[in-house]
């Protein structure tokens, strides 16, 4: 896997409490963001809001990306 490979993650939608896998992002863009505190954007298609990932989802998703080259 590359840096340009989209790196999936889950995210609980705020509104209907499922996780929802998100697909939108690849490694190098979830590295940076997290590298600038940016926000990770989330999305739930069945209720159709977005939000922004969690404290806990940004550590998540730091710990599978410095762990393995596959999904997040």
């Amino acid at each position: 896997m590359n840096d340009t490979t989209v790196a999936p993650f889950s995210s609980e939608c705020p509104s209907c409490g499922h996780e929802r896998i998100q697909v939108g992002y690849t490694r190098a863009e979830l590295q940076e963001l997290l590298q600038t505190g940016a926000d990770i954007e989330a999305y739930c298609g069945n209720c159709d809001e977005y939000w922004s990932a969690s404290t806990e989802d940004r550590a998540d998703i730091a710990s599978a990306l410095s762990r393995k080259k596959g999904s997040v």
